[in-house]
């Protein structure tokens, strides 16, 4: 599974605060970025949905009350959920993906992509929305597969990962979503990069099958930590808009998806 490492380290991430926004960057970063008025926004458009636990047991050190025998038992099981954690991972997160994807609801990244579209557009740029398949790799070099930039717009690649994860096999699992953005000009010079990140408590489903069979409510969980990411996706990259700015907004053209 490609994103499999990826995946992993956004479970690394779990145990995080709600909604963990990086330091602000600099006012010469910001100078750069207000000054664009046409974005193509580029997005993962498949959605790539992940569950995860980080294998073992949250009890395995009370196992000594149940005398040797039980210690036994406990840590060979411990060993065995984390050496099988990957195939697991890979396993359940096909299911979920499919599961959501046949409920014929809009997939989340799409959404996403929208929101955080709208949002621009409110800063009275203009905003093209390109859909493309999910970019791998670090931040610093993301590559959009068979991209070609439209002349004339900046390019804004957002990478987006949502999960369920649970710190370990007897913890309920809980949504966290990361949202992953490069700023590059019509050159395609990085001008900026944010990482956003967004865990919530509910719902919360204590057994995986739970999970998979109330998919509506689980895509939804996923959905409101995406839209919590909104402002601060906008915000960092771009710093707050100036009051007199948001007022004197014209209404712009908006570029349709399939725009050329």
């Amino acid at each position: 599974m490609k994103t499999l490492v990826s995946l992993l380290a956004a479970a690394a991430l779990l145990a995080g605060c709600a909604t963990n926004t990086p330091e602000p960057a600099p006012q010469v970063r910001h100078d750069a970025t207000r000054s664009i008025t046409k974005i193509e926004l580029v997005y993962n458009a498949q959605d790539q949905l992940s569950v995860m636990d980080g294998g073992g047991s949250a009890i395995v050190g009370w196992a000594g009350v149940f005398g040797p025998v039980g210690t036994l038992v406990a840590l060979g099981v411990e060993v065995g959920t984390r050496v099988t954690m990957a195939s697991r991972i890979e396993r359940r997160s096909k299911e979920f993906t499919a599961a959501v994807k046949n409920s014929g609801a809009m997939p989340l990244n799409r959404q996403f992509a929208e929101q955080l579209a709208a949002r621009l557009r409110t800063s009275g740029r203009e905003v093209k929305l390109t859909p493309a398949a999910r970019v791998d790799g670090e931040l610093a070099r993301m590559q959009v597969p068979g991209f070609q930039s439209t002349p004339g717009y900046s390019t804004l690649i957002v990478r987006v990962t949502t999960t369920y994860g649970a710190p370990d096999m007897t913890s309920s699992f809980r949504p966290f979503v990361a949202i992953e953005q490069s700023l590059r000009d019509e050159q395609q010079a990085v001008l900026h990069q944010t990482t956003h990140t967004s865990d919530l408590e509910e719902p919360a489903y204590l057994a995986y099958d739970g999970l998979l069979q109330d998919t509506a409510k689980a895509q939804d969980g996923l959905r409101q930590g995406l839209f919590r990411i909104v402002q601060p996706a906008y915000a960092g990259m771009f710093g707050e808009d100036a009051p007199s700015r948001l007022a004197g907004a014209e209404t712009t053209r908006t570029a349709g998806l399939d725009a050329k």
